[in-house]
């Protein structure tokens, strides 16, 4: 079941890296728990680093041309 959404993942994050969902299937969403390997999705999670405390929009539409940002693609969706 996808996990898509039309709307970002807005999460206050710490510096460190992060690996986002590609393929939507991820149940812990908008981060990747390997569900695309299991479901052979054909797409893999994309590492980001966060270099400072700040909050993060992270695509949940999955379309964004700015992955693993949010870039308002949503909305035209």
């Amino acid at each position: 079941m996808s996990t898509k959404q039309k709307a970002p993942f807005v999460i206050e994050v710490q510096p460190g890296d992060y690996f986002w969902c590609a393929c939507g299937e991820s149940e812990k969403q908008p981060f990747c728990d390997g569900s695309h390997a299991r479901k052979n999705t054909g797409k893999t999670p994309i590492k980001a680093n966060i270099d400072a405390p700040r909050k993060v929009a992270w695509c949940g539409c999955k379309e964004s041309a700015n992955k693993p940002f949010c870039d308002g693609t949503h909305r035209k969706l």
